[in-house]
């Protein structure tokens, strides 16, 4: 009996083992917060997460994981895995994570707040990919945060100002987000601090601190104001800068003259080196000594004592003068001061007898001027005797290429009068019905502002006075020298009328003047419109370009030009230079292409001007100088499509990646997903298939072999199929 109980007790002690058992080798905490990580992932393409499950004890090999010596996960490192989804809010309760590495991915959605209470979490690098939301104060909470990565995603709202207080914090990169507001103050322990390509407005704080620094990146915002000399003291000398493309005015401080002058371009006020733009210095004479006394003009030329005070006699230096002074010299002065009086009393006479000479004609200008006054404020270039003169107003736009001085020089050869049209056989051509009713005259009354400068010739906005208004282009050098060619260019450019297609109106011949005539087109242009990812200075963004482009609002614009250009090939004709700066976008924000044929009136350049870097927008085969081909607008269709995708211009070495198969569908759409621009990755997600295609149609219109690229017929019609 008793040897059955012994073995009845060895078998029951047998079954009841592995239940015993089952706690050693279930998976620990760490390994369960992975798992309902991985629960949130939508799509995991590369099958990064396939080795994590259940069947182990802990999560220590799975991919991308470390852990301790005692089985607890201490970093989890998944870049440029594809990998689709959210991110876990239970991702921040693992207790000893050090590093947490997700960038380059499609994570979506907000941060999880259990992050900001990760107080061992030394590395958080969430850069490149789609989280949006604010950064909230929490982040003051961990404490032992060394590096920062949140680039490249949709963040918003204001910068904490307790992110300075992290006193581990080495480098800090939030560039590539919507952030505005100030730029915080203190980054005192932070050797690198990127908060480019965002929206702050404020102005550069004095107390900024960044005694460690050393590279400070605040390009491509707005912020305004001057570069105190307290912002400046406090970047150490051996620092890199980027303060380009900003709002930034005034002189440069002394301490950052070292700096490379492209790190203050695109701030059109700031003045003094590194930049070749000098400040003014103010002129003594703007301000006249507050004399208490009348003193005698020949007199008062005489300087005064260096220690005396305006208005106030040095009693000191008098004595000194009247003691020193002979009676030779004391007569020599009274002689001078008599010369003096004569110059200046002739003066006045012949300006009295000038002014009646004309008194006439002052009055009869005058009253002219009375009865139509000006209402727009705005500088006269022509002289000033015509009040039928065309005033310029120079505005600032991104079009504009010329710098100040240029446009004033260019500026002041554009003098031309109406009666000094007609003496020198000036003549207005109209070359499209519906516009007779515009006069030389009229024209030349018209207030104009300048919109921009390609080449050797200028854009103007000319506002006629029943409020209609007009695009005219000066031509500088033209390529036709008999103004019967030159009507005969401007009829033939006129023929070709489509609605994606800017109206020429007419032209004007002159001896020194020659102006081509456009309908004025009113939203600006595709260069200026803010769907780029790197957008400029707020200056250089029309008032009137959309806050933000969507999907379907570029796939328009891509139709339309599409469209536009089709046409132009139908008609056997090449427009050659097609750019975001030549496409002109209406009330409605339909297309318009500009500057067709304008190469056939303007001087072409010499090819040595070709020896420059090449436009991204042109195709490569036109450097060869070669007959223009459709095949060139293609390519540059191409790279326009390609950039309204992505919110950026290509690189050569993307447009070759692409070349090279994905392997399967499924990694093709992700691809172009991941390409595509920020602002529309919500919709590019519901509409991947679509997306895909019109990347497709980017990439073989930009193709290097130009057989290769389809025709603009062909790509109108395969758009107009993903729509």
């Amino acid at each position: 009996m008793g040897f059955n109980m012994k073995i009845f007790h060895c078998f029951f002690i047998f079954l009841l083992l592995p239940l015993l058992l089952l706690p050693s080798l279930a998976l620990n905490n760490d390994g369960v917060l992975l798992l309902s990580f991985k629960y949130c992932i939508l799509s995991d393409p590369l099958s990064v997460l396939q080795s994590w499950n259940y069947d182990e004890e802990t999560p220590c090999q799975w991919y991308g994981v470390t852990c301790n010596e005692i089985g607890m996960v201490t970093s989890l490192v998944l870049p440029n895995s594809q990998l689709l989804g959210s991110i876990s809010e239970d991702i921040g309760y693992i207790q000893h994570l050090h590093h947490l590495d997700l960038s380059s991915n499609f994570f979506n959605g907000t941060l999880p707040s259990s992050i900001f209470n990760s107080t061992e979490l030394q590395v958080l690098s969430l850069g490149g990919n789609v989280i949006s939301g604010e950064l909230p104060e929490t982040i003051a909470g961990m404490a032992s945060l060394q590096i920062l990565n949140l680039s490249d995603n949709a963040l918003a709202g204001k910068i904490p100002q307790n992110l300075t207080l992290l006193q581990n914090l080495t480098v800090v990169s939030l560039r590539g987000n919507y952030f505005s507001g100030d730029v915080p103050s203190g980054f005192d322990p932070v050797e690198l601090l990127d908060l480019s390509s965002n929206l702050l407005n404020g102005t550069l704080p004095l107390d900024f601190g960044g005694g460690n620094l050393g590279l400070l990146n605040l390009s491509y915002n707005k912020i305004s104001g001057s570069i105190s000399p307290e912002f400046a003291d406090k970047v150490p000398h051996n620092a890199t800068i980027d303060l380009s493309f900003n709002n930034l005015t005034g002189a440069i401080p002394e301490s950052l003259v070292n700096q490379k002058m492209d790190s203050f371009y695109g701030n059109v006020d700031l003045c003094g080196k590194p930049l070749k733009n000098p400040c003014s210095i103010p002129s003594t004479l703007s301000t006249p000594p507050n004399m208490s006394q009348s003193i005698s003009p020949a007199i008062a030329v005489i300087p005064k004592p260096i220690d005396s005070t305006p208005g106030e006699p040095n009693n000191n230096v008098q004595t000194q003068a009247r003691r020193s002074l002979n009676p030779g010299t004391i007569a020599a002065i009274a002689v001078a001061d008599l010369a003096g009086l004569s110059i200046i009393t002739m003066v006045i006479l012949y300006v009295y007898q000038l002014k009646k000479r004309n008194g006439l004609h002052t009055q009869s200008t005058t009253s002219n001027l009375e009865k139509k006054p000006d209402v727009n404020p705005v500088s006269t270039l022509m002289p000033s005797s015509c009040s039928s003169c065309m005033k310029i107003k120079l505005v600032e736009t991104s079009e504009t290429a010329s710098s100040d001085s240029e446009l004033e020089e260019k500026n002041q050869d554009f003098n031309v009068s109406p009666a000094e049209a007609y003496q020198k056989g000036g003549k207005l051509v109209i070359v499209n019905e519906g516009n007779e009713q515009l006069e030389l005259e009229t024209l030349l009354k018209a207030s104009a502002y300048v919109l921009g400068t390609s080449g050797s010739s200028i854009v103007y906005k000319a506002v006629l006075e029943n409020g209609m208004a007009f695009a005219v282009r000066r031509i500088g050098d033209s390529s036709v020298a008999r103004l019967k060619d030159f009507e005969s260019q401007v009829r033939g450019i006129a023929k070709l009328k489509h609605p994606n297609l800017v109206k020429l109106v007419g032209f004007y011949w002159g001896n020194d003047e020659k102006l081509v005539i456009y309908d004025f087109v009113s939203n600006g242009s595709l260069g200026c419109s803010s769907y780029r990812r790197l957008p400029g200075p707020s200056s250089s963004l029309s008032s009137s370009s959309p806050c933000r482009l969507t999907l379907e609002g570029r796939l328009k614009i891509a139709k339309g030009v599409g469209r536009g250009l089709a046409y132009i090939h139908e008609k056997k004709q090449v427009h050659g230079n097609i750019k975001p700066t030549n496409i002109l976008l209406n009330s409605n924000m339909e297309p318009l292409i500009s500057d067709l044929g304008l190469d056939r009136l303007v001087l072409a350049r010499s090819t040595a001007s070709r020896d420059g870097p090449l436009d991204p927008y042109q195709a490569p085969e036109s450097l060869n100088n070669l007959k223009p081909s459709p095949k060139w607008d293609v390519y540059s269709f191409g790279m326009i499509l390609l950039e309204l995708l992505s919110g950026r211009v290509l690189s050569g070495r993307e447009l070759g990646q692409w070349a090279v198969p994905a392997g399967s569908v499924g990694e093709e759409k992700n691809r172009a997903v991941r390409l595509a621009d920020v602002a529309i990755r919500g919709e590019v997600e519901s509409r991947e298939e679509a997306v895909l295609g019109c990347f497709r149609l980017g990439f073989s219109c930009a193709s290097y072999v130009p057989h290769k690229r389809p025709s603009m017929k062909e790509a109108v019609r395969i758009l107009d199929k993903m729509s």
